[in-house]
């Protein structure tokens, strides 16, 4: 059986809330925050990274959100969640899924240290232009479409809630109304609501409630 290592507050939501999507029997284990917001050392016994998500299969534990995600698609997903190989619809849903964790992640998380920063940080219009260049992206492919692959749900949806997480975390989201959109949309399936009922809520508003002016 799947032992998923869930962090409160944390990106290991998004696998809890595949492994409901596909219905597969799996065992959480919960992590607690240490009181600075850190990873405790529990989940460095697991794993030397320490990181969120983290998951063990076959005597092997597992990081990064991307990989894990494949994995089980490819492993127990039985060609659900992702379109058939070797289709515009393929490279689109790989384009997204990677896309979100690699160029877009980062300018988002940018974030975090402007909240810290003085009003007049020199790097604040830096900052925000690239956030923007990078997210209007996803916005403008999300424009008359329910899901980043149009016409079908994938787990590129579920990676992109996350990040939308993120941007409301940090009070961002307003300025990408597309996304907020979406994310209410993943808000509202039952599998989401299971993830959070045995995980705990996502909860990135109040883990950033005393960075966030």
């Amino acid at each position: 059986m799947i032992t998923v290592h869930h962090l409160t507050n944390s990106h290991s939501h998004v696998v809890l809330w595949l492994m409901e999507e596909l219905g597969l029997d799996y065992k959480m284990v919960l992590h607690g925050r240490e009181a600075n917001g850190r990873s405790p050392g529990s989940l460095r016994a697991i794993h030397p990274a320490a990181k969120s998500p983290t998951i063990e299969d076959n005597g092997i534990a597992m990081v990064e959100s991307t990989g894990v995600i494949l994995y089980l698609l490819e492993t127990y997903g039985e060609g659900r969640l992702r379109p058939a190989p070797g289709t515009a619809d393929a490279m689109r849903f790989f384009q997204w899924l990677t896309y979100i964790e690699g160029s877009a992640k980062g300018p988002t998380m940018q974030f975090i240290r402007l909240a810290m920063a003085p009003a007049d940080d020199a790097t604040r219009e830096m900052v925000t232009q690239m956030a923007a260049a990078a997210l209007g992206q996803i916005e403008t492919a999300l424009d008359g479409a329910e899901t980043i692959v149009p016409g079908q749900f994938t787990a590129a949806d579920i990676q992109l809630a996350f990040l939308e997480e993120l941007l409301e975390g940090l009070g961002q989201i307003g300025m990408w109304p597309n996304m907020q959109a979406h994310l209410g949309r993943m808000r509202q399936r039952a599998a989401y609501q299971r993830a959070e009922a045995k995980g705990g809520a996502v909860g990135l508003k109040e883990l950033f409630s005393g960075l966030v002016r």
